[in-house]
């Protein structure tokens, strides 16, 4: 399982650092992104790249949607 992540991570470090514009937040993201791979069972998942797509996405917007609010 770990396999397939590693697999991707270059691909989603991309996604996070051209949304976010910070190689600190991206590796950030990677590894919140690996550790809800690791807590996710292989058998719940149907299309791992989309997936693990998807939660890196979604963390990256999270995280900037906190930025906003704290510059507010």
């Amino acid at each position: 399982m770990s396999d397939l992540f590693g697999r991707h991570r270059d691909r989603l470090w991309g996604i996070a650092y051209r949304m976010l514009g910070s190689p600190d937040d991206a590796d950030d993201v990677v590894q919140e992104t690996q550790v809800r791979w690791l807590e996710t069972g292989p058998d719940q998942v149907r299309e791992p790249e989309g997936w693990l797509v998807a939660v890196a996405t979604r963390l990256s917007i999270d995280r900037l949607r906190r930025a906003r609010k704290e510059r507010e």
